[in-house]
């Protein structure tokens, strides 16, 4: 038997055994809410501003095989069954019912489906390594490189698979903390190798290597870290529990079945269009959806931590707090969400040609990617939406519906996608239009209607708690947005700038007045005045 802590390890005070045990409160949801937006935006800002980059060094052939390989493995996740999810919510109802006996079963029953997971993907990497040259759409010269990133990406794919179970306790202990230091760390360091050596003429072998590396001590790190926190667990598979396992796969397959449709939708379309078009197009339309993928996973972030935090509460019976944790939850994410996506959609080709404009071989392949922008831009909005009642469902083990739903939804797009490409020959646009059309019919419509049925939420309490405030305190931004594209469209990252500093100015001073009750306005105040007010007496105690 292995046990998280050795003898060299230092002992735990009693305060530091506690954190993981903490109720869930307004202050620790806030505190949990801001490490997962750093930690996700620092990492989502550094992929979006390094794409025009390695246009530039790659070219657009192989930077659509990078972003064609990436697309292949990103669907590791379906092998997973949405465990991930299972652990963060059986950790925090164990915590809740102190049943300690419960988490070892958890952690150690994961370890063991997380083990097996990693013999499977490296089965898949050589498989797909002996096979590429005729199973890929790849240039001759190409088949010898391609096989050997596939097989880089894939074995680091498989390693760093075993060591997910880290991050997904972590997160069930509402320890987004340690998650964000140990992932901006190596983030830092993993951006700064690349550029070096991409300057110094390295290519995509290199890109292979240091991002399987540093994805692997990333997690081995936040694996140790939870020694600290579960001091009484140990790993010993006679703690495996197959019982639990079917229990966890049940309730994951319904969170897999929604984070794979939302995972289709996002990233199918590069692997249709690199297998009916061609690497280069892949590169084009990853440069129009770029803006829309870093929209949606800085919503990801921002909602993250509330789903450890409502199956604590829902563990402990508190549905006044879960329906308000939804209610706000989803009134903040519009107050991002409306001006964002107006932003995209009236700007997109002035964004696409500050951004990018150079780095295409056809100076007019921008004027064609606006228009995709704009559509794919529509239909996320209305899919992330909903993202954050999915996740209040799911809190509360209540997501089978929309899961299945969020599945389809994602059918559509991949059907549409190949229907719209191979047979009605619209290329590039029509692949946007086969996304936005099904986000509308299922996530606009009928994932909402579901939410507030098993919500007990009436449309009206729906429109004058959620949408109604959010759309008042983005009225201003969305007048601002408009005026300046038809006074004075922006041509320069300063004026990017400018205009989005605006927006977000607007939309903060008029939403504080007019879209948060006086309590909401009482509990923020509150808790950035505790956070200073700890700042100074720290600062004041320091020798």
């Amino acid at each position: 038997m292995l046990g998280w802590r050795s003898c060299v390890d230092p002992p735990i005070d009693d305060g530091e055994r506690e954190m993981s045990k903490q109720v869930t409160t307004s202050k620790r949801l806030i505190h949990n809410t801001l490490f997962n937006l750093v930690t996700f935006m620092s990492n989502a800002l550094v992929v979006f501003f390094l794409i025009p980059f390695f246009l530039g060094q790659l070219g657009e052939v192989r930077y659509g095989l990078w972003v064609f390989i990436g697309s292949i493995f990103r669907y590791r996740g379906i092998l997973n069954l949405g465990l991930n999810s299972a652990i963060s919510r059986h950790i925090p109802v164990c915590f809740a019912k102190d049943d300690d006996e419960g988490i070892q079963r958890v952690v150690n029953t994961a370890l063991f489906y997380f083990s097996s997971l990693s013999f499977v993907l490296v089965a898949v990497s050589f498989l797909i390594y002996y096979n590429a040259g005729s199973w890929l759409p790849i240039d001759p010269h190409l088949v010898r490189v391609t096989g050997l990133l596939v097989l880089i990406v894939g074995l680091g794919a498989a390693v760093s698979s075993l060591l997910q179970l880290g991050a997904a306790t972590l997160s069930g202990l509402q320890r987004y903390d340690a998650i964000g230091v140990v992932t901006i760390v190596t983030l830092t360091v993993r951006t700064v190798l690349v550029v070096v050596l991409l300057y110094r003429g390295y290519g995509l072998l290199m890109m292979g290597c240091v991002f399987g590396i540093s994805e692997i001590m990333s997690r081995a790190l936040l694996c140790y870290s939870i020694r600290r926190l579960l001091p009484n667990v140990s790993l010993n598979w006679r703690s495996v529990d197959f019982a639990l396992l079917k229990d966890m796969l049940f309730y994951g397959v319904n969170t897999f079945l929604y984070t794979i449709g939302g995972l289709i939708v996002l990233k199918a379309s590069a692997l249709v269009i690199g297998i009916l078009i061609g690497m280069a197009e892949v590169s084009q339309f990853f440069v129009a959806a770029a803006a829309v993928i870093l929209m949606s996973q800085f919503l990801q972030a921002f909602t993250g931590a509330i789903k450890p935090a409502v199956s604590d509460l829902d563990a402990r019976d508190d549905q006044a707090r879960v329906k308000e944790i939804g209610f706000l939850t989803q009134k903040y994410s519009l107050l991002f969400i409306i001006p964002a996506g107006c932003f995209l959609a009236v700007m997109g080709k002035e964004f696409l040609t500050v951004w990018a404009g150079g780095k295409f071989d056809d100076p007019t392949t921008i004027d064609s990617l606006a228009p995709i922008l704009t559509i794919l831009t529509v239909g996320h909005c209305v899919r992330l939406a909903q993202h954050s009642n999915f996740l209040v469902l799911v809190g509360r083990g209540q997501h089978r519906v929309f899961g299945i739903l969020t599945a389809l939804m994602a059918l559509l797009c991949l059907l549409g996608s190949i229907l719209t490409v191979k047979v009605l020959g619209w290329g590039l646009i029509g692949i946007a239009w086969s996304n936005l059309l099904p986000m509308v019919l299922i996530s606009g419509v009928t994932l909402s209607a579901y939410y507030n049925l098993k919500m007990k939420i009436s449309t009206w309490e729906s429109i004058t708690h959620v949408w109604w405030p959010a759309a008042l305190g983005c009225l201003p931004s969305i007048m601002i947005i408009t005026t300046w594209k038809w006074v004075s469209p922006p041509d320069s990252w300063l004026e990017i700038f400018a205009v989005v500093v605006a927006a977000a100015a607007a939309t903060f001073a008029f939403s504080w007045i007019v879209s948060l009750e006086p309590i909401e306005r009482e509990r923020l105040v509150g808790v950035l005045s505790r956070g200073r007010l700890r700042s100074g007496t720290q600062s004041s105690q320091a020798p």
